[in-house]
C-alpha cells in the first residue's frame, strides 16, 4: 500500500514537472516570436567609391526599419555612400573604412548587447564616429566617452528620432 502511494505521488510529481517545462517552452515561444528582432538584409546605397562612407547597423524591426529609411531618405541626394548591415554581423566591420556608424539596437537591462559592448571596447580610439539609438523604455542611458541616443520604440515618433541621428550625423561628416 505505501508503494502505490509512493507511485502515485510520483508519477504526479512527473505529470507536474512535464506541465511546467511543457509551459516554458510555450512562453518562451512566445516571447520569441513576439519580442525578438528580425534579421537585417544587408544592403548599399550609392557608390562604394564615394568619398564619405556611412555604416548603420541595425537590428529588424517596423521603428528600426522606417528610422533607417528615413536617414536613407534624407541624404537621397547627397554624395554619400550608405551600408546597412544587422547588427549582430559588427564584428566583421573594418571600422576604418567608415566615416560614421550608426547602431540602432535594443538595449535590455539599461546595457548594450555584448556584440556592441565589444565592438565599442575594441575600437577606444574611434569613438567619435559612433552615434548609437537605443530602444528602450529609459532616457538614463549612458556609455563613457559616448552619447547614446535612447527612447522607445513607437513608430509616430520615428521623424523625431530620424532628426536627431541626421543632426549628429552631419557633425561627425560635414
Amino acid at each position: 500500500m505505501i508503494k502505490s502511494k509512493y507511485k502515485s505521488i510520483k508519477r504526479i510529481l512527473k505529470i507536474i514537472i512535464l506541465f511546467g517545462l511543457l509551459l516554458f517552452a510555450g512562453f518562451w515561444v512566445w516571447y520569441e516570436y513576439t519580442y525578438s528582432m528580425d534579421t537585417v538584409i544587408p544592403f548599399e546605397v550609392n557608390d562604394s567609391s564615394l568619398k564619405t562612407k556611412v555604416l548603420i547597423a541595425s537590428q529588424g524591426s517596423k521603428f528600426k526599419d522606417s528610422l533607417v529609411q528615413g536617414i536613407l531618405k534624407h541624404y537621397q541626394n547627397d554624395a554619400i555612400h550608405f551600408k546597412v548591415i544587422d547588427a549582430y554581423t559588427m564584428f566583421t566591420v573594418n571600422i576604418d573604412k567608415w566615416d560614421a556608424l550608426v547602431i540602432i539596437n535594443s538595449w535590455e537591462y539599461g546595457s548594450p548587447p555584448r556584440n556592441v559592448k565589444n565592438f565599442i571596447k575594441n575600437h577606444p580610439d574611434q569613438l567619435d564616429k559612433l552615434i548609437i539609438l537605443s530602444t528602450v523604455g529609459s532616457s538614463n542611458i549612458a556609455l563613457k566617452d559616448i552619447d547614446v541616443i535612447s527612447g522607445e520604440s513607437i513608430i509616430e515618433k520615428t521623424p523625431e528620432y530620424t532628426n536627431i541621428v541626421v543632426d549628429r550625423l552631419n557633425k561627425i561628416i560635414k
